[in-house]
């Protein structure tokens, strides 16, 4: 597998991954409500499903798919609900709002029985991104049969809070939401910023940021930048639910630690990936919490990892 150069990587995307995919892609809306994307080979080596994090969407995720296609995989990625193409839950399209963070994980479970292995090319792996991470943890403890194996890719299991501990940060959504304000923007998070400056993104590659900002700037769709107090207080619970029962699951686990991130807890990634039976953490020296967007002397490595863990279980 050969990396796009990042100094042609916009050109690259619509010149080269775009056309690449497109006579790949099966594009539609399940229940009418979540927008998904099916890529598909001819003989692929398996199947991965996606599950992005927090504001995010597939689109967001098609350099990514280009290298697991030209590796030989079949993908597929939902759109959560509240993010990208999908149905908003509140009134203000920049802001994610979730009810109860298990709907999520039930969004997903559908999406994977309903539309992808019905004829999904064999092994079918879960790659969980941030929050996204979060939920493939949940996914995988409830629903041990459906994956041979997954990737968490810097997973949300527990946030970065500046010193507030967590229990005071639950206390205060709960209040926000038992004066009808649960979803409403959390006070420190702000609108679509067209103007985002590189060096305090979660990237480490400026190509890849000013791609997709890019993109961004021309779609609101893509525009989703904070979060509401009761998905606030759902994240929380989650990653909390999601490390203390992390024994259950029994397939293979990748974790995919970034060495600067900012965002999530290593610690509690570390605390989970304890439990898991069959569980591997790496560290990705010199990367930040969108691991999967660094630079390319960063992202050699990183592919050769996951690459490495997706061809050795197939043996």
């Amino acid at each position: 597998m050969k990396l796009i150069p990042e100094e042609t990587l916009e050109k690259a995307m619509r010149e080269e991954v775009e056309p690449f995919l497109a006579p790949h892609c099966t594009k539609g809306k399940w229940r009418d409500e979540l927008y998904y994307e099916r890529f598909t080979l001819p003989n692929a080596k398996g199947t991965v499903v996606i599950s992005h994090g927090f504001t995010e969407a597939s689109v967001k995720f098609h350099e990514f798919i280009f290298y697991l296609l030209q590796s030989g995989w079949n993908c597929a990625v939902l759109d959560h609900r509240g993010h990208g193409y999908s149905v908003r839950a509140g009134k203000d399209p920049n802001v994610v709002h979730i009810d109860a963070f298990r709907q999520y994980v039930e969004d997903l479970h559908g999406f994977v029985h309903e539309v992808v292995l019905s004829d999904a090319a064999k092994p079918t792996v879960l790659f969980g991104h941030s929050m996204g991470g979060c939920i493939a943890a949940q996914y995988l403890e409830e629903y041990p049969e459906d994956f041979s194996r997954a990737i968490l890719n810097a997973p949300m299991l527990g946030l970065q809070s500046g010193g507030m501990p967590p229990w005071l940060g639950v206390l205060v959504c709960d209040l926000m939401s038992l004066v009808g304000k649960g979803k409403e923007k959390l006070y420190f998070h702000s609108d679509f910023r067209p103007d985002a400056v590189f060096e305090e993104d979660c990237a480490t590659s400026r190509a890849r940021f000013d791609f997709y900002q890019s993109l961004r700037r021309e779609q609101k769709e893509l525009q989703t930048s904070a979060a509401s107090y009761r998905w606030t207080r759902e994240a929380i619970l989650a990653g909390k639910k999601a490390v203390r029962d992390a024994g259950k699951i029994r397939v293979p686990v990748l974790l995919l630690q970034a060495e600067n991130d900012t965002l999530v807890s290593p610690q509690a990634q570390e605390a989970f990936i304890q439990k898991v039976q069959d569980g591997r953490l790496v560290r990705v020296a010199g990367s930040k919490h969108e691991i999967y967007r660094s630079s390319n002397a960063i992202l050699e490595e990183y592919w050769r990892v996951l690459l490495d863990f997706l061809e050795t279980e197939m043996k």
